[in-house]
């Protein structure tokens, strides 16, 4: 990034309270939560500072160069405790200033094409209120286009007062009121950083699903895992055509079946009073097909 375009970096965050209340201007306020992104975030500002009108991290704590590097984009940078991503997401979208929200994670990049089309969406007269926008995953050295995670597509744009974060311990989803539309370009996701990342998440994940299945009264067995396990296994691999990714698609296919083998027997575990809930830090964003609805 030029050294022109950067911003002095400040020893403190802005305070949400010391906002005035305005009239939203025209234009893209992009959002961003994060903790501890100093790998990923430069990638992803970078993408969006030539479309944002102005760029909001909500930070829950990081202790490596996140914040300044967000500062260094001139983004508004505020701090609030982490507890759960339908707050942390429904906090941000009430500190634009802007009528139109892009929601992105710092993992994330938009695409030059993507960033075309939003710029001539919100000059349209009369457009959708929110947008549906393609994701593809970049894992182990190649973009994945099958095994389930493409298009996983997401409300990720929508105007300020349209639109509003719900869901469940670790998913979330925008519910827009109003028409939604779908974008042809897609973001490029870079979801793991190697196969050790995938496991870690994989096993902060489980526990928090079967943490949700529990409390919602949902029951498991140790039979009932290692069936869910091998069918999540050849839905990955054979119905969602997993084995045209070559030996990522692979991978991808038996890290599913594992990531559903450890959900129900973790659940197992909590039915039969052998596993105690724990409190979970902050988990990564999630990847494509991480999670699941409770059914």
């Amino acid at each position: 990034m030029p050294a022109s375009k950067k911003a002095k970096t400040h020893s403190r965050l802005t305070s949400p309270t010391s906002l005035r209340k305005a009239e939203l201007r025209p234009g893209i306020s992009a959002c961003i939560i994060t903790l501890n992104e100093e790998d990923n975030l430069p990638r992803c500002l970078q993408s969006i500072e030539d479309l944002a009108d102005e760029i909001v991290v909500l930070d829950s704590g990081s202790n490596d160069r996140t914040v300044d590097i967000a500062h260094e984009f001139q983004a508004r940078v505020f701090r609030r405790d982490f507890d759960g991503y339908v707050n942390q997401k429904n906090h941000i979208i009430s500190l634009v200033r802007h009528e139109w929200i892009l929601v992105i994670d710092a993992d994330e990049v938009t695409t030059p094409g993507l960033a075309n089309e939003i710029k001539n969406i919100i000059q349209r007269v009369d457009p959708p209120v929110a947008y549906r926008i393609p994701r593809m995953s970049f894992y182990l050295g190649r973009w994945i286009r099958h095994s389930g995670w493409y298009p996983d597509y997401n409300i990720r744009l929508f105007r300020a007062g349209c639109g509003v974060f719900q869901g469940g311990t670790v998913h979330e989803t925008v519910i827009p009121i109003g028409p939604v539309g779908t974008l042809q370009n897609h973001l490029e996701h870079y979801s793991y950083g190697d196969i050790s990342d995938h496991l870690l998440r994989i096993d902060q994940y489980s526990t928090l699903i079967a943490q949700d299945k529990h409390s919602h009264g949902k029951r498991s067995s140790i039979v009932w895992a290692v069936v869910k396990s091998f069918s999540k296994f050849c839905l990955t691999y054979f119905y969602r055509l997993g084995f045209l990714d070559g030996r990522a698609g692979l991978v991808i296919a038996v890290m599913a079946g594992y990531y559903n083998f450890l959900k129900y027997v973790k659940l197992w575990e909590l039915n039969r009073g052998l596993r105690k809930f724990r409190t979970m830090p902050e988990p990564p964003p999630v990847a494509p097909e991480d999670v699941e609805s409770l059914d």
